[in-house]
């Protein structure tokens, strides 16, 4: 098991699979960041959300997961409220910026549509990173603050760029290969919670 890092904030964040394994252990909530498909993907119109939950199952083991984007930060969020409520005690969530994988064995498994946990990290994405940041402010607007030097960063990132938000994914590399309809979907995805992982933890 890789060594765990930022296991003293309430609020982490790290890049994939890779990065999970290093701070998710010990918390409630993972929040899966991923903002666009990857071009193989939405050429052959795979259900973002199914793959999200296949990318949940590689996940350590415990926390619940919801999938994180751009439209849903508040809910994320709200859910984690929730959870200190019903807790009566904080709730540590680790954000989890998907990324693009740098691998030729999980490009190989994207080509066949099954996420794989390669170990590695993921080449940073730049709406992953802008999604986790409003995932982060979010939370530090209701008063969950205790954030990670990881987690602060992609914060700043994300409240830095805010107004250029949609034209800085839009201009990204990851949006290249897509067509617009496809980043204009995801640019426009609604303020719902998806869980892709129930919890398996005692309370």
């Amino acid at each position: 098991m890789a060594a765990r890092t930022q296991e003293k904030y309430q609020v982490r964040f790290a890049w994939g699979t890779a990065g999970a394994d290093r701070i998710a252990h010990d918390t409630h909530l993972v929040v899966w960041v991923d903002v666009l498909p990857d071009t193989r993907d939405a050429a052959r119109g795979a259900d973002p959300v199914a793959r999200a939950r296949a990318a949940a199952g590689l996940l350590p083991d415990g926390p619940e997961v919801v999938l994180g984007h751009l439209g849903n930060a508040s809910a994320v969020a709200e859910r984690v409220t929730s959870l200190q409520a019903g807790r009566g005690d904080r709730c540590v969530v680790a954000v989890v910026a998907a990324g693009r994988s740098t691998s030729a064995a999980a490009d190989v498994a994207d080509a066949a549509g099954e996420p794989t946990d390669t170990g590695d990290v993921p080449e940073p994405a730049v709406e992953d990173l802008l999604a986790a940041g409003a995932v982060v402010d979010a939370l530090i607007a209701v008063g969950i603050d205790h954030t990670s030097p990881e987690a602060a960063a992609a914060c700043a990132a994300y409240t830095g760029l805010r107004r250029a938000v949609k034209h800085l994914v839009s201009a990204a590399e990851g949006a290249a290969g897509l067509e617009r309809e496809t980043v204009h979907a995801a640019l426009a995805a609604g303020p719902d919670l998806v869980v892709l992982r129930e919890s398996s933890a005692s309370a």
